[in-house]
């Protein structure tokens, strides 16, 4: 269930705040969209809506980095107007998940549809609309990649860095984020130095840096690395230029990494060890999420490239003939995934699954497990503290006074390793006076 509003008062719920923690039997106050008050003895004015949160456990609102539409993409040139419409079905979507914050990814495709789509995202942002507040720009993800490293993404579309098409992207007004391989073409630096320069979260995904030019685009301005071990993430082992964009991002305290958390893009082993690396405060979960209304039943197209689910649903990938897959049957090649078939409230389980066990690690023996109350927090770091923090939104993504009232009531319940999250409803503040 979603809630849209600017005056809430939830009572008795167990309340991750910030810096002090959990706050058992606590209540939350919302006024005008933004928290006034937590502690046990809190009240609203007349108006205010009441909700009983009784054994569910309060955490500030997912933020999504990187969700995809594909199914929408894939039907071609649109007015900015119907994306626009669309735009609005998803973040219906995504709210009633627990998501209150999100950003919305193109793909490699053909730049006026890019464009297109971007200007359907700007009327929604200046429209105002009760649940407009969700959505926090977007990712161009496929435009200027790698080409050799495309993954489920149509090379064709991919383009060298070039200043005019940057203009023309940010140039909408909708772009918040933008992935651009820093290795492609001696001006693929400077157009990160541009990006970052106009107010652009800079990202490295889909690419093969080595590591000194990775610091190199990281002076100049780029922020993170986007699905880390995904895309796919180029990776070296031996000593020249100082390994690859796998190891650099491992160990440059100057990058957050993004990471696909639905236990087939990149292994459990693997992913903690990597977040023991980063440390938590220095990873974000994504969904990647193929599908922005959930994921489909049945085989798809985009831009060419041909999708199907796999055959229990679970995961989305590039469709391979008869000789790819026999050749591939006793080597490490798994195939191209197509985006993730989850959202963040499976991201956010599965998180609370990983850290609440004992886990052997690839690089590291083992992981000890954390109690269940530290594993939520930790998840709520990665899924809302965290990716608020690289976006640079303000007062989002924590409970606290004076952030805004986005609140996930949740219920948790199982055992360590089988822990299920149920979403019971999503808070979405408003403020009266549409800022």
């Amino acid at each position: 269930m979603m809630r849209t509003g600017s005056s809430f008062l939830v009572r008795a719920a167990r309340v991750l705040s910030g810096e002090a923690g959990w706050i058992e039997d606590a209540s939350i106050l919302v006024e005008d969209g933004l928290i006034t008050g937590l502690g046990a003895e809190e009240r609203g004015s007349e108006g205010t809506v009441e909700i009983d949160a009784e054994g569910l456990w309060a955490v500030p609102g997912w933020i999504d980095l990187q969700v995809n539409d594909i199914g929408w993409l894939s039907g071609g040139l649109r007015t900015p107007g119907e994306h626009a419409e669309r735009i609005g079905e998803v973040l219906d979507y995504q709210a009633e998940a627990g998501v209150t914050g999100c950003v919305l990814a193109t793909l490699a495709a053909p730049l006026d549809e890019i464009l297109a789509y971007l200007r359907g995202m700007k009327e929604v942002l200046d429209g105002g609309g009760e649940l407009s507040g969700i959505l926090l720009g977007s990712l161009v993800e496929g435009t200027f990649m790698n080409p050799e490293f495309h993954g489920a993404h149509n090379p064709d579309w991919v383009l060298p860095p070039d200043p005019g098409v940057l203009d023309q992207l940010l140039s909408t007004g909708a772009v918040s984020m933008i992935n651009i391989a820093p290795e492609t073409t001696p001006g693929a630096i400077p157009l990160i130095a541009e990006a970052a320069g106009r107010g652009v979260v800079v990202g490295c995904g889909h690419a093969r840096p080595h590591a000194e030019c990775v610091r190199e685009a990281v002076a100049a301005g780029l922020s993170y690395v986007i699905h880390l071990g995904n895309g796919p993430t180029g990776t070296s082992l031996k000593v020249f230029n100082d390994g690859g964009l796998l190891e650099e991002a491992l160990r440059n305290d100057d990058l957050v990494a993004t990471f696909i958390v639905d236990g087939f893009h990149v292994h459990p082993q693997l992913l903690r060890d990597w977040i023991s690396r980063k440390e938590v405060s220095r990873c974000v979960g994504i969904s990647d999420a193929g599908f922005g209304t959930g994921a489909p039943t049945s085989p798809f197209e985009l831009c060419g490239i041909q999708g199907e689910p796999a055959d229990d649903g679970r995961y989305l990938r590039v469709v391979r003939s008869e000789e790819e897959r026999e050749l591939s049957e006793r080597t490490s090649d798994a195939g191209a995934l197509f985006g993730a078939a989850i959202g963040m409230r499976e991201v956010f389980e599965n998180l609370v699954n990983l850290f609440s066990v004992e886990l052997e690690g690839v690089h590291v023996r083992s992981h000890p497990a954390l109690s269940l109350a530290d594993s939520v927090a930790a998840a709520s770091s990665m899924c809302s503290e965290n990716p608020a923090r690289l976006l640079g939104v303000e007062g989002r993504g924590v409970l606290a006074p004076g952030a805004r009232g986005d609140v996930a009531l949740l219920e948790i319940t199982g055992e360590p390793g089988s822990i299920e999250v149920k979403v019971r409803e999503t808070l979405v503040a408003s403020q009266d006076s549409g800022v």
